[in-house]
C-alpha cells in the first residue's frame, strides 16, 4: 500500500532535526509547512529545496515563547491556503541545571517552548484538522527516567508525553497522536560534533541517532492508521541504561 500524502506542519523546521524531518516527508510527495522564530534564511533555503523537490513548501514565524504563537502559526498557514492534517511538534529548547540551580524564570521559560506551545498547537489543530489526522511529538529518551541535571526540560518533555497519552485517548476515533523519543543525535550549538563521540559506548548499539532515523520515525507513525498512543524510542536503546549519559558537552546550552 502507498503511504499517505500529507499536508504537514513541522515546528522548528528550518535546521538540525526538523530540518531532516522536512526534508524526509518532501522525499515521500508531502507538502511540508516550516515553522521558525529567528532562522529566516535558513527557512527560506529550505523552501526552495522542497519546492525543488515538487511540492507546496510554506513558510510560518512565530515566537513561540508568545502564549498567541499557535493561533498565528495556524492563522498564517490559513493566510497560504495550506491546511495541515499532520502536526510534527519538533521545536524545543534545552538548558542543562541543577533543581538546586533552577530559576522561576528559566523553568518557565523551558516549560513554555517544550510543553505549553506544543499542547496548546495540538488543541487548535485537533479543532480544525479534518478526521483521520495525526499529530506527532518529540520528546526525548530521558523521559524513561529522573535525570536531575536536566530537570526543568525533562519535566516539560514528560509532560508532553503525559499529554501525548492523555490526547490519545480523548480525541480518538478522529485523530491519531504519537510520539517519537530521540536519544543521542546533536552535540548542542556551538559544541564540536565530534564531542558526542565519548558517550558511545554508553548507548547499547554504540551508535549515534541520526538525523534521518528520527525523520524516518516520524514517517513511519505518519502512515500507520492503526498506532495512537506511542512513544517511540530512537535511541539506539540508551533509555533502557536508566540513567543519561555524563559528559561536559551537555552543561552546554
Amino acid at each position: 500500500m502507498n503511504p499517505m500524502k500529507h499536508k504537514v506542519l513541522i515546528t522548528g523546521a528550518a535546521k538540525r532535526i526538523g530540518r531532516a524531518i522536512a526534508e524526509a516527508f518532501a522525499d515521500a510527495g508531502n507538502d511540508v509547512a516550516i515553522h521558525y522564530h529567528t532562522s529566516h534564511a535558513e527557512a527560506e533555503e529550505l523552501q526552495r529545496l522542497l519546492q525543488a523537490k515538487g511540492v507546496q513548501a510554506v513558510l510560518c514565524q512565530a515566537d513561540l515563547r508568545v502564549p498567541e504563537a499557535s493561533k498565528e502559526i495556524l492563522a498564517q498557514l490559513s493566510r497560504q491556503s495550506f491546511a495541515p492534517d499532520l502536526l510534527i511538534n519538533s521545536a524545543s529548547v534545552y538548558q542543562r541545571a541543577r533543581l538546586s540551580d533552577l530559576a522561576p524564570e528559566a523553568l518557565a521559560e523551558l516549560y513554555r517552548i517544550n510543553f505549553f506551545a506544543p499542547f496548546e498547537l495540538m488543541q487548535l489543530f485537533a479543532k480544525q484538522a479534518p478526521p483521520h489526522s495525526c499529530i506527532i511529538n518529540l520528546l526525548d529518551q530521558r523521559i524513561a527516567f529522573p535525570d536531575p541535571d536536566a530537570g526543568g526540560y525533562a519535566f516539560a518533555k514528560q509532560s508532553l508525553r503525559d499529554a501525548t497519552l492523555a490526547c490519545a485517548l480523548e480525541w480518538a476515533p478522529r485523530l491519531r497522536v504519537n510520539a517519537v523519543a530521540p536519544g543521542l543525535v546533536l552535540s548542542p550549538p556551538g559544541v564540536p560534533p565530534e564531542k558526542i563521540n565519548p558517550l558511545l559506548p554508553q548507548v547499547p548499539l554504540q551508535a549515534r541517532t541520526t538525523e534521518q532515523d528520527v525523520a524516518n520515525a516520524c514517517l513511519f507513525l505518519a502512515n500507520a492508521p492503526a498506532i495512537t498512543g506511542q512513544i517511540l524510542f530512537v535511541d539506539g536503546g540508551l533509555h533502557l541504561r536508566g540513567h543519561s549519559p555524563e559528559t561536559p558537552l551537555q552543561r552546554t546550552k
